[in-house]
């Protein structure tokens, strides 16, 4: 049935809603609405994950050929089956690679076509070729639409059946019939559960995308005329309907970087506007004599990369323009001390300094650090978190009249109640904890404040000023006299070995951090795994091995469960300590307390510890489950220990589930040989990709469907130079644009 409110093609624009589409009825179309599809626009950036290449069709009789084998025989069976489901080469639209040697293409008559029920249930086709040959093809379902005499096209892996015939494994099919162009290439889409369960797959996908590029009455226009005809890019119709529906593998790079700049290109505008409404006037501050008066204070030197950086943040300070720069650096380099030279300009100048970070146990303990480094300079810090304490609101009225000129918070400081009588300078610890919108309502205390974010999750400077296109950026090296941490995987079966080493470490002194992925067991750890894509075609290597709750039907280890049986084990006899975010404030302070200043023993917490915990004597890291975390995250969980100078250690000890994924240990054992943040960073990055690892998603990567964060770094980093001279007056392009 026709549905009368069906669009025609001169009315749809990439705008236009998918239910003009035909064979998209509600159902449909909200279920690609959940996988992020809501209009014509996202479905042709919807790109293909694979292609399968169907330009070469081999007669059956022929096939004892393939791979350069004189018989089938030859051909590795069990390798193929294993990786036969698919029948598609695992290459992506950013890197096609056909390898003939694993898929063929053949064309045939079926002879036979019939359900079969003895082991797993399946449908077997037999189908025979021109010349004689013949080729049995299985695909593990009850039932099939395909019928004796019928004429098929079937592309896969091949290998043997018992009997010595070719045979393929869940082949990709076409019927083929009179009139039915049959395409050489076939684009491959990610198909999300929601897609899937509203029946919308590859053939209604295709459909669907093709009826858009057929009917589509126009293409927006991002690039500039100008830019279009330098480049000799070829126009986004072209380039869309090539990445789709391919004439050949071979020319698709020429349309994929029309894509690719379009989308980077929209990203520097961003980026661009970003740092506009940063830009703005400040204050010409100098540190005068408080720079030496706080060296004076510290109970060690800078190191050379901190002076370094401390000349470079003195310096944007005494520019009228404002401070926007990023301080990055590996797990303990000293970020909390060169951000506080960062603030003396501003206290030199009698403004105020507002520091904030993202939990109250990172807070107190920066305020408890900064008022030890600043006593000595007879400059008081207070402190303003949540509730209603008096030292909170006795804080409120100080920072008011100007009283109190240092205040450390959390995100409390961007609160209406919250008012500076001279803001001069914003500091934001493990900045991509918070959001855009969080960080503005703070720069609102003080348009002209210099503003100075942190991280502890460190990149390389050439993807950093890729990822942070609208920030400066400052780079600290790690401390030469920072003890390496010796990281090692602890089979179950080895645990007591390990716990008897920590109890001897515990009697000469060191504190052990267990840290564990639950406060308790949630219902949802009954899940299974769960399956998923992204339209890029970049299989990214999950936080998690499994992404579901458990490991092999074993419940995840807990606070609760891990304290319990530490004190009915070898470790009964030190102090236990438990940790984790639901407690009141006041019972999680009380634990830090017992942990850092009683006897030696034992803190069991979730990853709360891992920013804002600073235990010196802290020699032992315990991390249950750690497939469950990602692995800037476990380095930064590991850089909570070796902060005294001792030799320190860190024991990995995996769910059973884990060693059965070879990605998983490979990244285990990635970690155990690798002590530098910003390579383990990088890994995390092209292994996670920037939505989730380290919080990227406030970056504007994470919407990127064609281009990539590192393999199109270099393209982004010319694009963002272009646009300088683009929006120059009178420049290159002779365009004078005013953002």
């Amino acid at each position: 049935m026709g549905n009368k409110n069906k669009a025609t093609a001169s009315q749809l624009d990439f705008l236009s809603l998918l239910g003009g589409i035909p064979k998209l009825g509600p159902k449909r179309v909200a279920a690609l609405a959940a996988a992020g599809i809501k209009n014509i626009g996202e479905l042709l950036r919807y790109y293909p994950v694979k292609y399968i290449d169907r330009s070469a069709v081999i007669d059956i009789k022929d096939i004892i050929n393939v791979n350069g084998n004189d018989s089938v025989n030859n051909i590795n069976t069990a390798d193929n089956i294993n990786n036969s489901k698919d029948a598609c080469s695992d290459k992506s639209v950013k890197a096609v690679d056909i390898n003939r040697e694993d898929t063929v293409t053949v064309t045939g008559t079926v002879d036979t076509a019939r359900s079969e029920f003895y082991g797993r249930p399946k449908f077997r086709v037999t189908v025979k070729g021109g010349g004689g040959g013949a080729l049995d093809a299985i695909w593990f379902i009850r039932s099939m639409k395909i019928g004796a005499g019928e004429r098929l096209m079937l592309t896969g892996r091949v290998t043997v059946n018992r009997g010595g015939r070719p045979l393929m494994v869940h082949p990709v099919l076409e019927k083929l019939a009179d009139g039915v162009v049959v395409r050489p290439i076939l684009a491959v889409y990610a198909i999300r559960e929601p897609m899937r369960e509203a029946g919308v797959n590859q053939k209604l996908l295709r459909y669907s995308i093709e009826w858009a590029l057929d009917n589509v009455g126009g293409y927006p226009q991002i690039l500039p005329d100008i830019i279009e005809k330098e480049k000799g890019f070829p126009p986004l119709r072209d380039c869309l309907r090539q990445v789709h529906l391919p004439d050949s593998l071979l020319g698709l790079d020429v349309y994929r970087a029309r894509l690719k700049y379009e989308e980077l290109y929209r990203l520097a505008l961003d980026l661009r506007w970003s740092r506009r409404k940063f830009a703005l006037p400040g204050y010409a501050m100098s540190p005068g004599d408080l720079a030496d008066r706080l060296r004076a204070e510290l109970p060690f030197a800078l190191t050379e990369s901190q002076e370094a950086a401390v000349r470079v943040l003195h310096g944007d300070a005494a520019r009228p323009a404002r401070m926007h720069r990023l301080l990055q650096g590996d797990v303990g380099s000293g970020k909390t001390v060169t951000a506080l030279f960062a603030a003396l300009p501003a206290l030199n100048s009698g403004r105020q300094v507002a520091w904030m970070a993202p939990t109250e146990i990172l807070a107190k303990q920066t305020k408890s650090a900064v008022e030890g480094y600043l006593a000595g300079l007879g400059i008081r810090v207070g402190y303003v978190g949540a509730g209603d304490a008096p030292e909170k609101r006795r804080a409120l009225c100080d920072l008011a009249s100007g009283e109190l000129r240092f205040a450390v918070g959390t995100h409390a400081l961007f609160m209406p109640s919250v008012r500076f009588s001279n803001l001069g300078m914003i500091i934001i610890d493990e900045q991509h904890k918070f959001g855009a919108a969080q960080r503005l309502k703070l720069q609102e205390k003080g348009p002209a404040s210099d503003f100075l974010l942190m991280s502890a999750t460190p990149i390389p400077q050439t993807l950093a000023k890729t990822l942070y296109g609208d920030l400066d950026v400052a780079e600290i090296g790690p401390r030469p006299d920072r003890a390496a941490v010796s990281t090692r995987i602890v089979p179950e079966g080895r645990r007591a070995d390990m716990e008897g080493f920590i109890l001897e470490r515990i009697g000469a002194g060191a504190r052990v951090f267990y840290v564990v992925p639950r406060i308790d067991q949630q219902p949802s750890d009954d899940l299974g795994d769960e399956g998923g894509g992204g339209s890029k075609g970049v299989t990214r290597e999950p936080a998690a091995s499994g992404g579901g709750g458990q490991t092999d039907g074993l419940p995840l280890k807990t606070v609760d469960s891990v304290s319990g049986a530490l004190k009915r084990g070898p470790l009964s006899s030190a102090p236990i300590h438990k940790l984790h975010g639901r407690m009141p404030a006041d019972e999680r302070d009380a634990a830090i307390r017992a942990f850092k200043e009683g006897p030696p023993g034992v803190l069991v917490s979730t990853t709360i510890v891992e920013v804002g915990v600073d235990v010196a004597d802290a020699a032992v890291m315990v991390i249950e489950n750690p497939e469950f975390f990602g692995l800037a995250q476990l380095h930064q969980i590991r850089g909570r220990v070796g902060r005294g100078g001792v030799a320190s250690h860190c024991f990995l000890l995996p769910g059973p589930g884990a060693y059965r994924d070879a990605r998983t240990m490979g990244r285990l054992k990635f970690l155990c040989g690798c002590a530098d943040g910003f390579e383990i960073a990088e890994r995390d990055l092209r292994n996670r990709g920037p939505g989730d690892a380290a919080g990227y998603r406030q970056s504007g990567w994470d919407d990127l469907l064609a281009a990539d964060i590192l393999e199109d770094a270099g393209m982004f980093t010319g694009i963002l130079s272009e646009m300088d001279i683009l929006f120059a007056k009178d420049g290159k392009y002779g365009v004078n644009h005013t953002m």
